[in-house]
Protein backbone atom coordinates (compact mmCIF):
# COMPACT_ATOMS: atom_id res chain seq x y z
CA UNK A 1 0.00 0.00 0.00
CA UNK A 2 1.32 3.40 -1.06
CA UNK A 3 0.94 5.77 1.94
CA UNK A 4 -0.66 8.89 0.48
CA UNK A 5 1.23 12.19 1.13
CA UNK A 6 -0.02 15.06 3.44
CA UNK A 7 -0.25 18.32 2.95
CA UNK A 8 -0.18 21.42 5.41
CA UNK A 9 -3.00 21.05 6.79
CA UNK A 10 -3.38 17.55 7.77
CA UNK A 11 0.05 17.94 9.15
CA UNK A 12 -1.11 20.91 11.31
CA UNK A 13 -3.89 18.97 12.39
CA UNK A 14 -1.83 16.22 14.01
CA UNK A 15 0.74 18.37 14.98
CA UNK A 16 -2.06 20.32 17.28
CA UNK A 17 -3.78 16.68 18.16
CA UNK A 18 -0.41 15.51 19.45
CA UNK A 19 0.37 18.68 21.14
CA UNK A 20 -2.96 18.48 23.41
CA UNK A 21 -5.56 16.65 21.55
CA UNK A 22 -7.59 17.06 24.53
CA UNK A 23 -8.19 20.58 24.97
CA UNK A 24 -7.74 21.41 21.00
CA UNK A 25 -11.43 21.40 19.71
CA UNK A 26 -11.98 21.22 15.92
CA UNK A 27 -13.59 24.97 15.97
CA UNK A 28 -9.36 25.96 17.48
CA UNK A 29 -7.65 23.42 15.37
CA UNK A 30 -9.72 24.95 12.69
CA UNK A 31 -8.68 28.84 13.33
CA UNK A 32 -4.95 27.84 13.85
CA UNK A 33 -4.32 25.82 10.62
CA UNK A 34 -6.85 28.15 8.05
CA UNK A 35 -9.94 25.82 7.35
CA UNK A 36 -13.38 25.43 8.36
CA UNK A 37 -13.91 22.74 11.55
CA UNK A 38 -15.97 20.71 9.12
CA UNK A 39 -12.78 20.43 6.98
CA UNK A 40 -10.98 19.26 10.32
CA UNK A 41 -13.52 16.63 11.16
CA UNK A 42 -13.15 15.21 7.59
CA UNK A 43 -9.27 15.14 8.04
CA UNK A 44 -9.15 14.00 11.45
CA UNK A 45 -11.53 11.16 10.18
CA UNK A 46 -9.90 10.60 6.45
CA UNK A 47 -6.52 10.08 9.29
CA UNK A 48 -7.90 7.34 11.14
CA UNK A 49 -9.58 5.75 8.15
CA UNK A 50 -6.07 5.57 6.35
CA UNK A 51 -4.49 4.47 9.78
CA UNK A 52 -2.31 7.49 10.31
CA UNK A 53 -4.04 8.28 13.48
CA UNK A 54 -4.38 4.95 15.18
CA UNK A 55 -5.18 6.33 19.05
CA UNK A 56 -5.82 8.75 21.26
CA UNK A 57 -3.68 7.79 25.02
CA UNK A 58 -2.98 10.74 28.11
CA UNK A 59 -0.23 10.35 29.22
CA UNK A 60 -0.59 9.06 33.22
CA UNK A 61 1.65 9.84 36.08
CA UNK A 62 1.21 6.17 37.43
CA UNK A 63 2.57 7.31 40.57
CA UNK A 64 -0.37 9.45 41.35
CA UNK A 65 -3.31 6.66 40.90
CA UNK A 66 -1.26 4.12 43.22
CA UNK A 67 0.38 2.31 40.72
CA UNK A 68 3.76 3.48 41.97
CA UNK A 69 5.71 0.52 40.34
CA UNK A 70 6.54 1.68 36.54
CA UNK A 71 8.43 -0.04 34.67
CA UNK A 72 10.01 -0.33 31.01
CA UNK A 73 10.87 -3.82 30.17
CA UNK A 74 13.40 -4.54 27.79
CA UNK A 75 12.20 -8.26 25.97
CA UNK A 76 13.19 -10.57 23.27
CA UNK A 77 10.82 -13.04 21.74
CA UNK A 78 11.64 -15.08 18.32
CA UNK A 79 11.06 -13.47 15.20
CA UNK A 80 8.85 -15.68 13.88
CA UNK A 81 6.27 -15.50 17.12
CA UNK A 82 6.57 -11.88 17.59
CA UNK A 83 3.43 -10.41 15.64
CA UNK A 84 1.19 -13.19 16.64
CA UNK A 85 2.51 -12.76 20.28
CA UNK A 86 1.77 -9.07 20.51
CA UNK A 87 -2.48 -9.12 21.23
CA UNK A 88 -1.71 -12.00 23.96
CA UNK A 89 1.35 -9.44 25.38
CA UNK A 90 -1.18 -7.34 25.76
CA UNK A 91 -4.07 -9.06 27.25
CA UNK A 92 -0.93 -9.69 30.11
CA UNK A 93 -2.57 -7.73 33.29
CA UNK A 94 0.05 -4.56 34.19
CA UNK A 95 1.25 -4.76 30.92
CA UNK A 96 0.15 -1.35 29.16
CA UNK A 97 1.73 -0.86 26.19
CA UNK A 98 4.55 -2.20 23.55
CA UNK A 99 6.86 -0.81 21.29
CA UNK A 100 8.18 -3.45 18.70
CA UNK A 101 11.66 -3.37 17.22
CA UNK A 102 13.53 -3.96 14.33
CA UNK A 103 16.24 -5.96 15.74
CA UNK A 104 16.61 -9.59 16.57
CA UNK A 105 17.28 -9.52 20.17
CA UNK A 106 15.39 -7.07 22.50
CA UNK A 107 12.85 -6.52 19.89
CA UNK A 108 10.03 -5.51 22.31
CA UNK A 109 9.73 -2.80 24.63
CA UNK A 110 6.92 -3.01 27.58
CA UNK A 111 5.42 -0.78 29.65
CA UNK A 112 4.35 -2.24 33.05
CA UNK A 113 2.16 -1.23 36.09
CA UNK A 114 1.76 -2.76 39.03
CA UNK A 115 0.71 -1.52 42.87
CA UNK A 116 3.03 -3.56 44.14
CA UNK A 117 6.55 -5.74 43.84
CA UNK A 118 3.92 -8.94 43.57
CA UNK A 119 1.78 -7.45 40.91
CA UNK A 120 4.92 -6.88 38.83
CA UNK A 121 6.22 -10.59 39.28
CA UNK A 122 3.06 -11.69 38.45
CA UNK A 123 2.99 -9.56 35.30
CA UNK A 124 6.73 -11.13 34.88
CA UNK A 125 5.66 -14.79 34.83
CA UNK A 126 2.66 -13.83 32.42
CA UNK A 127 5.19 -12.58 30.10
CA UNK A 128 7.24 -15.75 30.68
CA UNK A 129 4.33 -18.18 30.13
CA UNK A 130 4.29 -16.97 26.87
CA UNK A 131 7.92 -17.24 25.94
CA UNK A 132 9.02 -13.45 26.57
CA UNK A 133 12.97 -13.42 27.69
CA UNK A 134 13.00 -10.97 30.09
CA UNK A 135 16.29 -8.98 29.09
CA UNK A 136 16.52 -5.91 31.43
CA UNK A 137 14.09 -3.87 33.66
CA UNK A 138 14.30 -0.31 34.59
CA UNK A 139 12.36 1.91 36.98
CA UNK A 140 10.55 4.55 35.14
CA UNK A 141 10.02 7.73 36.81
CA UNK A 142 8.35 10.49 34.31
CA UNK A 143 7.04 10.10 30.63
CA UNK A 144 7.12 13.33 28.53
CA UNK A 145 6.15 13.73 25.10
CA UNK A 146 6.57 16.37 22.38
CA UNK A 147 4.43 16.92 18.78
CA UNK A 148 6.97 16.03 16.05
CA UNK A 149 7.41 19.45 14.40
CA UNK A 150 7.48 18.67 11.16
CA UNK A 151 3.67 17.70 11.44
CA UNK A 152 2.82 21.33 11.49
CA UNK A 153 4.53 23.49 14.36
CA UNK A 154 4.85 26.04 11.27
CA UNK A 155 1.48 25.49 9.58
CA UNK A 156 0.00 26.19 13.32
CA UNK A 157 -0.72 29.78 14.43
CA UNK A 158 2.63 32.08 16.02
CA UNK A 159 -0.22 31.88 19.10
CA UNK A 160 -0.23 28.50 19.20
CA UNK A 161 3.76 27.53 18.93
CA UNK A 162 5.23 29.52 21.88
Amino acid sequence: MVSEELDNVDKGILYLLQKDARRNTTEDMAEKVGVSSSTVANRINSLEERGVILSYHPTVKYSETGLGHHLLVTATVPLRDREALLDEIMEVSGVVSIRELLTNNENLSLEVVGRTSEDIEDTLEGLDALGVDIERMEMMKQERANPYNHFGKEFASEEDTG
